[in-house]
């Protein structure tokens, strides 16, 4: 039976493997399995899915640049572990925004492209397939502009489209809206110059000239500690797709170097004295650059390694572990590092919460009892840390959100701890809340729920 491997920076999503898995020309059975892989109340530190025709172990990574989601592997383990990422066999970005409001758009579209193009320039002989996916999200009828030019972009670079949206699987947006590649850079150039921008902002605009390209484009927020900053995601991602989309048009009719002019981007020198290592950096590696008014120090090389495994028990596979095993409703998680989810209602409708407000890591939902459970979780020497943040006065918003969705229900606090001896939990009996789930770094667990 073969073994795949999959190694992803978020908590496993069936949906996404299944895409995955699809695009690799991989069979998918349709109740197919994840389950965490535990005996005795111990964590292995992966997830297995089986099926009649292989094995699929999944392990947590943490990228050690701008790093897509998941990437699935037909290697031996013991030959991807050492942080190599060129062989892989597909690279899959996931999200849930898209186009439906002007708050979302530009993250749900080009923000994301940065984690391809960083893949193209550390590995730029690799044959891996790449996909950008929509979590559970519903695409309309119509795209803006805006979406359009950067699905258009992504076609160009090679990027799949795909979303899922109820118990439809693996929908192409390509298909879907008929999506084509640019064929020439003048194409590109008109097409994004043509389009409509919205006023008080600051216009990107691009201009071809004999020196090079010209690009108008803000690349700080202009506000607060990302003042005179490179901090803008969504333009940072649109630059770093532009640049790349321009060179593989330009490659086989232009002989001579491309250069490229950044214009009114509103980062000041004192940045770049700094030497500071934006993600920018390695999603356009080799690329000739400049900044107006601006003298750049030193171009930051790419890493060595796309990644290494996640080996140690982190509050992030304690929270996943506590919330996978859980026998009550898991209404919100923010685990470290994964996409932010939403509050499920009771009849699980979805509630967005703020951006800015404190959030705890896992809430569950008892319906028997009628109780909400909020987890806060922290490794040993944190856990101070988790009980003020489960402080009414750290989450009051949160909490009064929950109290408007929920509003009979009881709520609950409780910690989620990482110690390095699951025998020592006689020595959290008397924090202010009590410990609900605990694991040691062995992946020993109790769970107190």
């Amino acid at each position: 039976m073969k073994t795949l491997i999959i190694l992803t920076e978020e908590v496993p999503n069936i949906d996404e493997i299944i895409c995955m898995l699809s695009v690799a020309n991989f069979p998918v059975q349709n109740d197919m399995i994840l389950q965490a892989d535990i005996t005795d109340n111990t964590f292995h530190g992966k997830w297995i899915i089986q099926t009649e025709q292989y094995i699929i172990n999944i392990h947590l990574f943490k990228g050690k640049t701008s790093s897509v989601d998941y990437l699935l592997f037909d290697k031996p383990f013991e030959e991807i572990k050492y942080g190599d990422a060129s062989q892989a066999l597909v690279a899959l970005e996931s999200t849930k925004t898209n186009d439906s409001n002007s708050g979302s758009r530009n993250t749900s579209v080009y923000q994301r492209i940065t984690k391809f193009t960083t893949f193209m320039r550390m590995y730029p002989n690799s044959n891996t397939k790449f996909v950008m996916f929509w979590t559970n999200t519903n695409w309309k009828t119509t795209i803006t502009q805006t979406a359009m030019f950067g699905f258009k972009m992504m076609i160009t670079l090679g990027i799949q489209l795909y979303y899922s949206f109820d118990d439809q699987q693996n929908i192409n947006l390509q298909t879907k809206y008929n999506i084509t590649k640019f064929d020439t850079t003048d194409e590109l150039l008109s097409y994004k110059n043509s389009m409509k921008h919205k006023e008080g902002n600051t216009t990107i605009r691009i201009v071809q000239t004999l020196a090079g390209f010209h690009i108008t484009i803000k690349l700080d927020k202009g506000d607060g500690n990302h003042a005179g900053k490179i901090s803008h995601d969504p333009n940072v991602g649109f630059l770093s797709a532009l640049l790349n989309s321009i060179q593989i048009l330009e490659t086989n009719t232009s002989s001579s170097p491309l250069k490229f002019y950044i214009e009114k981007h509103g980062v000041k020198q004192n940045y770049f004295d700094k030497k500071p290592s934006s993600k920018l950096w390695h999603s356009i590696h080799g690329i000739d650059i400049e900044f107006e008014n601006c003298e750049i120090k030193e171009r930051p090389q790419l890493p060595t390694k796309y990644f290494t495994i996640e080996k140690e028990m982190t509050e992030k596979l304690a929270t996943i572990i506590c919330d996978l095993t859980s026998y009550m409703r898991t209404i919100f998680s923010n685990h470290g590092g994964c996409a932010l989810t939403d509050i499920k209602g009771p009849e699980n409708e979805l509630h967005k919460v703020g951006q800015k407000m404190h959030r705890p890591d896992i809430v569950f939902e008892n319906k028997e009892t009628q109780e909400i459970l909020i987890v806060e979780g922290k490794i040993e020497k944190d856990i101070h840390k988790g009980v003020l943040q489960l402080e009414d006065t750290y989450i009051n918003d949160f909490i009064v959100l929950l109290k408007k969705i929920y509003p009979s229900h009881k709520i609950c606090k409780g910690l989620c701890i990482t110690i390095k001896n699951i025998d020592d939990m006689a020595s959290y009996k008397d924090l202010m809340y009590p410990v609900k789930f605990a694991i040691d770094t062995n992946g020993k667990f109790i769970d107190l729920r």
